[in-house]
């Protein structure tokens, strides 16, 4: 008992939630067997399987074992002590004992423990006790991954949580709360079986009420009825699955506890994403998508694409509110022109067409040429060059694309690929 005593002190001395040194009085565990400091279990934390309903006992030992004028904790300062420095090395354990001089350490470790001692402590006598009555703790809330809230005292939220306490995990007025009251003036008598039939009959009416108490409480814990504006909160992460959906499946939140429901929900999300997922991968393929690296260019113009055609049907029925008004209307179609215009989204011009008659290289021009290189503005011996090195890249290549017409000719790429239609038509080139 003495090495077991010692070994169990050395495992208490802190804290496992906080890490701080345990000083007397601590809370034990009886369920868990852990040992915590004051501030821990007053703020009602968990740590591991321990719950902050679990039964608990106030460790102290400020009473006497063997002699009334040493307490309990001096003779665990005296084991411990004599266990570090050995037996006869009186003044250091003196010191490690702090109250007691070396004789007295001395002389009452040889008294109690070698001479007479009492294998393996005094028995402490204990009330005995029936193993069938019930007894029901209070019901934490673990509804939630996190702690049960903390309202300040006369808020909504403390009123809603009907008189729970999060640091204990109880409520302040159970359930049926003057029960004890029928039960407290209860007495048997060694010679009346009738009247001993009838206390046993009022104990058990009691238990069926704890029972009740103790079955409301697991309704409440489990079904997350402490904190019913946080699970409708969470209710709201759906939202995505359709109002009139949701609407379907809340009496199906009487039928499930919050954390199997919300399982199912999650459910049905993964799946409504599956479905949009491949819908999604239908539509790009249908319209010639390949590679998942497209999709979000596919998806801009997607969106581009669609308000455009607001904007358009927005103007169409503006024109069709002011048909029978001729001047309205041209005015409603004047200013959608200069709003969409390509060549005149800023107001601008287009630039006149180039006199190119009497420039160098005229004649050797076809007239369809002359037309292309007036409306560019493009000097004839400069579209001549830029003809030639397109022809020279086409018979290296044995075909020619745009986008080798444009890397061999270094000017606007409106105007490179007007030229490469115009030799497309003319036979001159081709793509291959």
């Amino acid at each position: 008992m003495y090495v077991n005593l010692t070994e169990k002190m050395e495992e208490l001395t802190s804290c496992p939630i906080c890490g701080i040194l345990l000083q007397e009085p601590y809370i034990f565990c009886v369920e868990c067997n852990h040992s915590f400091c004051l501030q821990c279990f007053a703020k009602g934390r968990e740590y591991e399987n321990h719950k902050n309903n679990h039964p608990y006992t106030v460790m102290r030992n400020n009473f006497s074992l063997f002699d009334s004028e040493w307490m309990a904790s001096e003779e665990i300062k005296l084991l411990n002590a004599i266990a570090d420095h050995g037996i006869g090395n009186w003044s250091e354990i003196a010191k490690d004992v702090g109250t007691k001089n070396k004789t007295d350490c001395e002389e009452h470790y040889l008294q109690y423990y070698i001479y007479n001692p009492v294998p393996p402590l005094p028995e402490i006598k204990l009330e005995e006790t029936n193993n069938e009555v019930c007894h029901p703790t209070p019901v934490s809330c673990t509804t939630f991954s996190y702690d049960p809230p903390r309202p300040i005292v006369g808020s909504i939220l403390y009123q809603e949580m009907a008189g729970y306490m999060p640091s204990r995990g109880d409520f302040a007025s159970e359930h049926d709360d003057f029960a004890e009251l029928d039960i407290k003036e209860l007495s048997f008598q060694d010679d009346d079986t009738l009247w001993n039939e009838l206390q046993l009959t009022v104990l058990n009416i009691y238990q069926s009420r704890l029972k009740e108490r103790y079955r409301r409480k697991c309704l409440i814990k489990d079904y997350g009825l402490l904190n019913i504006k946080r699970n409708f909160d969470d209710f709201k992460r759906y939202a995505s699955l359709g109002c009139d959906f949701l609407e379907t499946m809340k009496p199906l939140m009487h039928l499930f506890k919050p954390d199997k429901f919300y399982k199912l929900l999650e459910g049905l999300l993964y799946e409504h994403k599956l479905k949009n997922r491949i819908r999604l991968l239908q539509e790009c393929r249908a319209n010639g998508i390949t590679k998942l690296k497209s999709i979000p260019t596919y998806l801009r113009l997607k969106k581009r694409r669609e308000e455009q055609r607001k904007r358009g049907k927005s103007a169409l029925d503006d024109v069709l509110s002011r048909i029978k008004d001729e001047g309205s209307c041209h005015n409603v179609i004047r200013k959608q022109v200069l709003k969409d215009g390509p060549d005149n989204c800023q107001g601008r011009r287009l630039a006149p067409p180039l006199n190119i008659a009497a420039m160098p290289g005229f004649e050797k021009l076809s007239n369809k040429e002359r037309e292309l290189c007036s409306s560019l503005r493009l000097v004839p011996a400069s579209f001549l060059h830029y003809k030639a090195i397109l022809v020279h890249e086409y018979q290296k290549l044995g075909s020619l694309r745009l986008a080798n017409a444009r890397s061999v000719i270094k000017i606007d790429v409106n105007k490179t690929r007007k030229i490469y239609d115009l030799l497309l038509q003319e036979g001159i080139i081709s793509k291959g």
